[in-house]
């Protein structure tokens, strides 16, 4: 029985290539009998698709399930695959010891990163939607505008000194480096008005899942290194309710058989626990990577301002140079100032987010303790629809109060802060 799985899993990864090769290093730990599952699985969807190949039938497209998202309906297998995957793993933690030196034997800390590693892959699928496309297309569009803005830069300091004319061909000359920034900024003016409509067009969508953003807040959260994990949750949540929806609906269609009833609590169990994952991530984000960034920043501004101010006051440089040194001081508590409003919205978004976890994790205990104790599917549709009242209260405790910037200097201070916090 071992040469045959062995024999099987050899077979499946030479078919399936190095992508599946390298997934496949996390279930080196698990016993024969499912990595001979998994490589059967394989085989099968190997052959699968060659004889498909060769099918002269087409077939034929799903039905679109009209009360979830298309992104959602299409992957609906490979979701709820996911949570049952993720359902196994959960359950397995308890019987597993909390580390173990012996090489290859899984302890509770190998599969928490099993879970963790399911539960990303649940959030792909989770993160699809109107809302997130415009969101995925709005963070692409504005790498695109960074990149060509680099570009520029780059060309106009390449003309300063190149030739008006060379004979050799490759060379850069004035004339290619204008017509090539001439390019370059029409494309950039391009890329900015459309950014300006995609703008609209995710606070539009936000809009439609209970978010009443304007485009300047909008605009906001797309430029602050938090707001784009703010959106995705957002995304997330609604996308969430949609699918305990869904599994409300599905536990309805049989009410007697309770090892089902007990599969769709444990996918709403996991389901609190994604949600719980998602923004315990940002938290950690925030207190160990982007205020310490944002301290540094402040610290760095406070010595160059002080040092600017005192000589300023020097009589020891000319009138124009203490007239630099005092502008370079107005200009560092610009900086400063900008960095603690960004400290400020940074703090009511941790907030905001630790009440929601406190909220998500009430109401995983209900569900992990239904999980455990489960006798009805009534007792499921009542837990579902407690879950989905909460959902609703939970999401908008999500996004913190966005303030507009008074004037266009601090909001180019905040932007800049933004930047190298991006670093």
């Amino acid at each position: 029985m071992h040469r045959k799985a062995l024999a099987v899993a050899v077979i499946a990864l030479a078919l399936m290539g190095s992508n599946t090769a390298s997934a496949w290093t996390g279930y080196f730990t698990l016993d024969w009998d499912e990595v001979s599952k998994y490589a059967s699985d394989a085989w099968d969807a190997t052959t699968g698709y060659v004889s498909g190949l060769f099918s002269s039938e087409e077939e034929a497209p799903a039905s679109k399930d009209e009360t979830l998202p298309e992104s959602i309906a299409s992957s609906w297998g490979k979701l709820t695959d996911t949570l049952n995957d993720t359902l196994r793993l959960r359950d397995k933690q308890e019987t597993l010891p909390p580390s173990s030196w012996v090489p290859f034997r899984e302890d509770q800390k190998s599969n928490g990163r099993k879970i963790d590693e399911l539960l990303d892959r649940a959030l792909v699928i989770l993160s699809g939607g109107d809302a997130g496309n415009a969101r995925t297309q709005a963070m692409n569009l504005r790498g695109r505008i960074s990149s060509l803005r680099a570009e520029l830069d780059r060309l106009r300091n390449e003309r300063i000194n190149a030739p008006e004319s060379t004979y050799m061909f490759w060379r850069m000359t004035k004339a290619k480096a204008d017509a090539k920034i001439a390019g370059l900024e029409a494309e950039l003016s391009g890329c900015e008005r459309e950014m300006t409509a995609l703008t609209s067009r995710l606070t539009s969508e936000l809009r439609k899942i209970g978010l009443e953003l304007t485009d300047s807040q909008t605009d906001i959260l797309l430029n602050s290194v938090t707001g784009e994990d703010i959106l995705h949750n957002t995304v997330i949540f609604d996308n969430v309710k949609a699918v305990v929806s869904k599994l409300e609906e599905l536990s309805q269609n049989d009410t007697n058989t309770l090892e089902i009833t007990r599969r769709y609590t444990g996918m709403y169990l996991v389901l609190n626990d994604l949600l719980i994952h998602t923004q315990e991530e940002l938290v950690r984000k925030i207190n160990e990577e982007y205020r310490p960034r944002l301290q540094e920043i402040i610290t760095e501004a406070e010595a160059v301002r002080k040092e600017a101010l005192a000589r300023s006051n020097d009589n020891a440089y000319t009138q124009a140079q203490r007239k630099s040194f005092a502008q370079n001081a107005r200009s560092n508590a610009a900086t400063i100032e900008a960095a603690n409003l960004y400290g400020e919205l940074l703090g009511s978004q941790k907030l905001a987010i630790l009440d929601s976890i406190s909220s998500l994790r009430r109401n995983r205990d209900l569900a992990e303790n239904t999980y455990k104790t489960v006798r009805s599917s009534g007792e499921l549709r009542g837990l579902i629809h407690s879950g989905l009242s909460a959902f609703d209260a939970i999401s908008t405790l999500s996004m913190p109060e966005l303030k507009i910037f008074e004037s266009g200097a601090m909001r180019a201070e905040f932007d800049e802060i933004n930047r190298r916090l991006k670093r």
